[in-house]
């Protein structure tokens, strides 16, 4: 089995404080990994360094071999914690929007997906409660056909 996710002797610093120390872990392709821990206990920063949100103080992480980069965003699908698409979209226009930027994203997916979830293709995400949108953000990231799903 080939790994996917490789953090090798990260740390983390945020100013003075260190979040991350040491870190060495490998996670396999095709496996479904939970990340348990209390609250500050760097779950959050693991993840957002994965994604080339934040940059490492020491060490490395790969992505299916290789440094993270541009590059690895193209295997990486990242559902993250806050909301982060326009309030005037609709799932409708979020799928178009996904479909030019992403070459993997799978629009009919999507639909089936939203379908599924018995979520209004046309209604403005400013109209639906926060579980709706939630699971439109997820709708959008469960569709690309990534190697990995974070």
């Amino acid at each position: 089995m080939s790994v996917i996710l490789e953090y090798k002797s990260v740390n983390k610093n945020f100013d003075e404080k260190q979040v991350l120390k040491n870190i060495n872990l490998q996670i396999e392709s095709n496996k479904i990994v939970g990340l348990l821990g209390k609250n500050g206990s760097g779950k959050s920063t693991l993840f957002k360094l994965a994604n080339d949100l934040l940059t490492v103080s020491s060490g490395e992480v790969l992505i299916d071999g290789k440094p993270v980069s541009v590059e690895s965003k193209k295997v990486v699908s990242y559902l993250p914690e806050r909301p982060y698409l326009e309030p005037s979209l609709t799932p409708s226009d979020a799928i178009k929007l996904f479909e030019t930027f992403y070459e993997d994203f799978d629009s009919q997916k999507a639909e089936k997906l939203l379908n599924d979830l018995d979520l209004d293709k046309n209604l403005k995400l400013s109209k639906m409660s926060k579980g709706m949108k939630e699971k439109v953000q997820l709708v959008l990231v469960m569709s690309r056909k990534a190697k990995l799903y974070i």
